[in-house]
């Protein structure tokens, strides 16, 4: 699972998504749990908020795709947009 503090480009962030090979689940805080990838209104809210301080949690069902992850939330970090 991923915590994610800040999204700052949720179009980035979805493409990102879009490209996955499994699902992209969203951990909602009444525990249930919604796939990015399906849930358009889940994908309209993503785009409208930000993160609080707990953050986003998010798993992933292919671990394939976790390095395209790890490149969006390190990239921020390194100052690319």
């Amino acid at each position: 699972m991923f915590q994610i503090m800040m999204l700052p480009d949720a179009e980035n962030f979805l493409n990102v998504v879009e490209r996955s090979r499994g699902q992209v689940l969203l951990h909602l805080p009444d525990h249930s749990r919604c796939d990015l990838k399906r849930d358009h209104t889940a994908r309209q809210l993503l785009r409208l908020m930000c993160p609080r301080k707990e953050g986003l949690s998010i798993s992933l069902s292919d671990a394939r795709d976790v390095p395209a992850f790890l490149d969006y939330m390190t990239g921020y970090v390194r100052g690319r947009t």
